[in-house]
């Protein structure tokens, strides 16, 4: 079986005994839909790489409300920090669909990257990558605007490039709300505004961009653009 390791970053310039060992050091699980794959808070479940269909990364407030971080696709890796660290999850994993996981436990990974100086060069630099990408995440739920959120999320920007699926159109406005966190009105009136203003073009269940440059100007300004409407 093909194994695809060397498409993900982690991975990278390893030489060909080095991917055969990790592979040696993994394990490959199948979950149904719906299956859990670890729980916020339960003990290290190690790194993961998603090898086919869709996995769920989200966390459950105290009301009991579910906020997802994540929807992740093939070759998307997830939990690195506390593969590392050996702590507990800090979210929970659920397969959307039916779901092929690599797992490598804390201790396995722990040997690999004492062994694999690439390895633990592409470890450290893919760490310092995602935690911009959580600086940038949280810097945009401090200061932009849901409909400049909703824009970047069209635009399957790097900041939210993780948690798409196929298509902003294949999620729900309850699962786009929950990426962006807010609520499904908030997310219905922001996608009525990008629609009425051509940003986004609605056709039968669907809604596909209409006006790259209008929501790329959103995504970067924080504003809605204004078209010349001067008679010519």
């Amino acid at each position: 079986m093909e194994s695809h390791l060397d498409c993900i970053p982690y991975f990278e310039d390893i030489d060909p005994g080095g991917l055969a060992r990790i592979e040696q050091s993994a394990h490959r699980r199948i979950y149904q839909a719906g299956a859990i794959i670890f729980t916020e808070a339960g003990d290290c479940a190690g790194f993961q790489v998603v090898l086919d269909g869709l996995v769920r990364i989200y966390r459950v407030s105290s009301e009991g409300r579910l906020h997802t971080l994540s929807l992740l696709r093939p070759y998307s890796t997830f939990n690195e920090v506390a593969a590392v660290d050996g702590g507990p999850n800090p979210y929970n994993a659920v397969a959307v669909t039916s779901a092929e996981v690599l797992q490598i436990s804390h201790r396995r990974l722990m040997t690999l990257m004492a062994n694999e100086p690439a390895l633990l060069g592409n470890y450290v630099q893919s760490l310092a990558r995602v935690n911009r990408e959580y600086i940038e995440r949280l810097e945009d739920m401090t200061f932009r605007s849901i409909p400049s959120r909703l824009a970047k999320l069209f635009l399957h920007e790097s900041t939210y490039a993780d948690q798409i699926a196929e298509t902003p159109t294949a999620l729900t406005q309850e699962e786009m709300a929950s990426i962006l966190g807010t609520t499904r009105e908030v997310v219905g009136r922001a996608l009525r505004g990008l629609l009425n203003a051509g940003l986004l073009v609605k056709k039968g269940r669907h809604v596909y961009i209409a006006d790259r440059e209008g929501l790329e100007c959103l995504a970067e300004t924080n504003a809605m653009p204004v078209h010349d409407v001067t008679p010519g």
